[in-house]
This record gives structure tokens, sequence and C-alpha cells, in this order.
């Protein structure tokens, strides 16, 4: 049997935000011994959708249904800004460090998930396999001591596309299935 396939509709940060939060994560370890397993720049995101694992590999009507499903897609880019780095989990043991945002700064990410699990259900995607919570977020280290909650110099960008992405489970790398570019589809009144 083949690997698992977790499938995912997500966010990347731009390369220079990426590698701001690589630098974040070291600043955490400069002093610290314990263990760490901090997440490569290529691989930082934010999940919006996780759509399931399959074994060995993702059907083909599976990937057909969330490509058709991208494709309604219509929400101009925007600006989304994650102000805290944070443990999450039990606050005793070693657990996950993350990037969140609050307010403002993340309200659009609510926005565009739910466009997006609206265009799965016109798919036809069943709505008991969308997990109801949401919360933005980007893990920046998967085994860490507990840091807290420490206010960071706002990390703001434009996000400008939506991606889907197979994360093989346990090797450490995504595959790019299809990428969708925010664009407001809806004509202007104005032209």
């Amino acid at each position: 049997m083949g690997p698992r396939h977790d499938l995912y509709l997500m966010l990347h940060p731009p390369p220079a935000v990426a590698e701001v939060i690589v630098q974040l994560q070291l600043q955490l370890n400069r002093s610290y011994r314990g263990p760490s397993k901090p997440m490569a720049a290529e691989r930082l995101h934010a999940t919006l959708v996780p759509l399931g694992s399959y074994a060995p590999g993702i059907p083909p009507d599976i990937l057909q249904r969330v490509r058709n499903a991208g494709a309604l897609l219509d929400e101009a880019p925007f600006r989304v800004c994650f102000d805290t780095l944070q443990s999450r989990g039990p606050h005793s043991r070693v657990g996950t460090v993350e990037l969140a945002g609050h307010g403002a700064g993340v309200l659009p990410l609510f926005r565009l998930r739910r466009q997006l699990v609206d265009g799965l259900l016109r798919v036809g995607w069943p709505g008991e396999l969308i997990r109801s919570a949401f919360y933005p977020h980007i893990t920046v280290d998967y085994q860490h001591e507990p840091v807290g909650i420490r206010r960071i110099e706002p990390l703001v960008w434009d996000v400008t596309e939506v991606l889907l992405v197979d994360s093989l489970y346990g090797q450490g790398h995504h595959d790019l299935l299809a990428r969708w570019p925010l664009q407001n589809l809806q004509p202007s009144l104005f032209d």
C-alpha cells in the first residue's frame, strides 16, 4: 500500500513572508534545547478546507469534484494579517507552535472559506465531510515546548490564490494539484 494522501485547500504565504516566519522559528530555538520539528519554508500554509485522507491515492472523481468547486471561486484578492505566535494544545507538554491572527486581520479568510465550502456543496461534496470549525493559523513547529501567547510584528500580505495540495503523509512533501487566482468575476456596475 502506498502513502496516505491528505487533500487540502490552502494558502501559502509569499516567499518573503515565509522567510520571516522561518526566522521567528529560529529565534524561538536560540536558547531552547528541547525537541523541535519546524515547518520548512516551502510548506508553510494556512489550511482553508481539509478534504480527507486517501490511500493508496486520491480517486479521480474526488479531484474533479474539487476542481469544479474551485472553478466557482469568485473572490477578489485581499490582505491578511497574522500578529501572534502561540502554543496550541495543552500548555504543560511539547506541542505545536503557530501563527494566528485576530479580528479584521483574518476576517477575509472566513469569507473565502465560506465561498469554498459553498462551492464544494454545489458540486455535490458531502456536507458531513466538511469540518465546521475553522481557526485561521499557520503551524510553525510541530514539536516544541509551550511558548504562551506572544504578540509579534504583524505579518501582512495580499492573498492572491487558493491552492489544492496533496500532502504525502509523513514524507514532508506537498504536491500542487491546482491553483485558482483570486479575481472578482462579478461584472462591475461602473464599466
